[in-house]
This record gives C-alpha cells, structure tokens and sequence, in this order.
C-alpha cells in the first residue's frame, strides 16, 4: 500500500525512512484511512515498547499522505530465510521474547496486527547486537472499533493468514496473531511452510483438512517440538495457546538447551537416532548483517 523511501530530516540533520501512500491507493479513502490508522497504532505502541518501528511524523502533502519513521539497518527474516535458509532452535528463541513483548504490548491495547509473516519482522542491527522491530501495522484491527470496509477483500498475506482471517470471521481477535507466528516459526526452523496450496483452493482445503507435519519428520529437529506445533496451528482458536506469553514461555522450555547433532555417517552404528535436547551444547552466535550499500533516492522530509 505505500512505497518507503530514505529521506533526510533537513531541520534535525538526521536520516529518516519515509513511508508514502502508493498512487493506486491514494484517492481511496478506506486505503486512506488504513494509512493514517497504521501512523497512529504504531505511535502508541512506540511509546510501550521498542520492538515495534518507531513514528516521528505524519501528515499530508500535496494531497499524499507519508509516515516518517526511524531509519532501520539490517535485514527483514524473509531476507535472512532466503539467504540462509533456516535459523537454529536458539535463534528463534532468542528472537521470539522481542517479538512477544510487542504482540503482548499490542494485544494489551486491543490491537490485532493481522498481519504477522518474515517481512514484517525487521531484524535490526546496531552495535553489532540485533532487535526485533515489528513494521507494518498497516491492516492493524482494534477491536471493538469498526473496521474499515474492503468490499470483500481479503486483507493480510495469504500463505500466514489463519483460518478464522480466511473465511472473514469478524470476530477474530489476537488469537489470530499466533496462528501466523507459529507459522513464521514453523519456517523459520524447517524452512518451509506446513501449508501451502499452489492455488487459493488448494491451499484453503489443506488449511480445512490437512494435519500438521511433524516437524521433526520434515527436518531433523526434537519431536519435542511436534507437540508444540501441533497447539501452535489448531484450527480452533480456543484450542491453540492462548496468549502470546504463553507461547513463548512453552517455546523457551523447549529450547533451553540445544541438540545434539547426528553422529557422521562413518561413525554411526545401527539405526540413526533421533535428536534429542541437550542443555550442554553452546548456544550459536547471532552475527550482525548490514545490507549491502545501494544507490539511495534522497527525499526532504518539510
């Protein structure tokens, strides 16, 4: 819905991200709307947290609308995903607490982001330490407050939507939330998706019908974690965790230690064993990445 570009504040001499309402959307007053409602569900939740990106300005120029932001460096996790592929269990246990804390600040002020998926979950790099900034509030509901008419649309991304989002439940609530953070995980640490239909139909039978690979049988990890996955992604929003802090809380159980890995091929005897959990094994490092430099478009921000 908007294009971000960076910018200078020439008043405080300081580098900004500018966030632009795309053309497409400009003369529609609901994607208008939205905007401004992403401007000022971002403010608040900045103001609780600072895992959420933080908002310097809004307002109208020449008819557009812009969000002036703080200026991110680093990567999102869908750029890291694609790069690397998948994170281990002690990287997705050290993203997920700032993740939650931003989730449970939100849920806290009634608000469902809708739209939680890798490329809204900026992995931030500053003094070679990474944070989690969640972006994107875009489609944000707060509920008990009308929402703004779509004219059937289906707002969100379509591979991370949960089933209630799909069939245009109105009553969804923050529940929603982690249905798509269980999904984020799910690939973050088996690279790939439990569900993913080639077609819309498709990938809405799977949703209806399908079970939940065990992630230990699509990747090498503890069936510790089948359990895990499996109330992660129910159906039924009463039956998968309840809270954000939940969630973690279990998750971080799971991962205090690491596993061992398989011995080599030369060296194992009889059947393969299955990986188990092991408190003794380092936790893996969480190198810095900035992007690489690029041409940049410089836009004064008045």
């Amino acid at each position: 819905m908007g294009t971000i570009w960076q910018a200078l504040d020439r008043y405080l001499e300081r580098p900004v991200a500018l966030k632009l309402i795309s053309d497409t959307y400009a003369s529609d007053m609901g994607a208008r709307e939205r905007f401004a409602r992403e401007a000022r569900a971002a403010a608040r939740l900045g103001s609780e947290t600072d895992h959420v990106v933080r908002i310097m300005d809004f307002g109208v120029d020449a008819g557009t609308p812009y969000i002036v932001m703080e200026l991110l460096h680093g990567e999102d996790l869908e750029a890291r995903l694609l790069r690397r592929g998948t994170l281990t269990v002690q990287e997705v246990a050290a993203f997920l607490p700032q993740i939650a804390c931003a989730l449970r600040k939100a849920h806290a002020i009634r608000l469902v982001h809708r739209d939680i998926k890798p490329a809204n979950l900026f992995i931030s790099s500053q003094d070679e330490e990474e944070r989690i900034k969640l972006l994107d509030l875009g489609i944000v509901k707060e509920l008990g407050r009308p929402g703004i008419s779509t004219s059937g649309k289906l707002l969100g991304t379509l591979w991370y939507m949960s089933p209630e989002q799909l069939d245009g439940r109105s009553l969804l609530d923050h529940r929603t939330d982690l249905w798509s953070l269980g999904l984020v995980m799910y690939r973050a640490l088996c690279g790939q998706l439990p569900f993913q239909g080639r077609t819309l139909g498709e990938h809405l039978m799977l949703l209806s019908v399908g079970r939940v690979p065990r992630i230990s049988e699509v990747a090498r990890l503890p069936v510790e974690l089948d359990g895990f996955f499996e109330r992660a992604l129910e159906r039924d929003p009463a039956l998968r965790f309840q809270t954000v802090e939940e969630l973690a809380r279990t998750f971080a159980g799971l991962a205090k230690g690491s596993w061992r890995p398989p011995p080599p091929v030369a060296e194992a005897r009889g059947e393969p064993r299955r990986a188990s959990l092991d408190s003794d094994v380092p936790t893996a490092s969480l190198a810095a990445t900035r992007p690489a430099s690029a041409e940049a478009t410089r836009v004064t921000v008045s």
